[in-house]
């Protein structure tokens, strides 16, 4: 059995309110390879809130008390919709990937960038009300051409740039590792705590969840819960 833990920083939150939390990844080794082709099944509405109902979405909006909770892929569905463009951005960047067979360092890439997102002096600046969005833009465009980022991943986020859409960046990279946790076949778990939790505790749930589930991949993510100032 092989394991590989992130070094993605814990994000605390007040409200569970999140997008890049600490994750560690547990693996199994298949006896075979099964290569899905169809990304139609992915593209199905979000929840409103979660469920402990097995889903092939997550959601991190409407958490209101710490739990644990999995998430368990649904069967594929034949019709491809794109119900918002962020849907259609991420599916098409997860199309280019599995066409070029670099599906999996664009998810790593995927990954990098959206922490860099979450980079503190970077949030100040793409929040910042006086800055308009070509600024803002060319701010995001630098970071991707000098990170050495993976090319497709690149020429998507120019686009959007040029497009003026740099404030659905991060949901777009969101909404793609979505696909890819499904296409995969990865058991995503949400994890709660009030604080941040040790790499074997996590990897204890990983592999109980494993070994219940039968999956091949469990994602084990800690959000960090805060009260909320008074």
């Amino acid at each position: 059995m092989e394991t590989l833990s992130t070094s993605v920083s814990t994000l605390k939150v007040f409200g569970f309110t999140s997008s890049i939390p600490r994750e560690l990844h547990l693996f199994k080794t298949p006896h075979t390879s099964n290569h899905h082709t169809s990304y139609s099944h992915l593209l199905n509405s979000r929840p409103n809130s979660i469920s402990n109902k097995p889903s092939s979405l997550l959601s991190f909006k409407d958490h209101s008390s710490p739990l644990i909770l999995p998430f368990y892929q649904s069967q594929s569905s034949p019709h491809i919709i794109h119900q918002n463009a962020t849907s259609g951005y991420a599916a098409a960047l997860l199309d280019v990937a599995h066409c070029n067979n670099s599906l999996e360092a664009i998810e790593r890439d995927v990954q990098k960038f959206s922490r860099l997102l979450q980079d503190k002096d970077l949030r100040s600046t793409l929040m910042d009300p006086f800055m308009d969005d070509k600024m803002k833009g060319d701010v995001v465009k630098q970071v991707a051409e000098k990170g050495r980022f993976q090319k497709h991943l690149v020429a998507l986020i120019k686009m959007m740039v040029q497009k003026n859409k740099v404030g659905m960046v991060g949901e777009v990279l969101e909404e793609f590792q979505r696909f890819y946790d499904e296409l995969s076949g990865t058991h995503v778990v949400l994890v709660s705590s009030a604080r941040k939790m040790e790499d074997d505790q996590l990897f204890g749930i990983a592999k109980r969840v494993q070994k219940l589930s039968g999956a091949m991949k469990v994602k084990v993510r800690n959000l960090i819960a805060e009260t909320s100032p008074s």
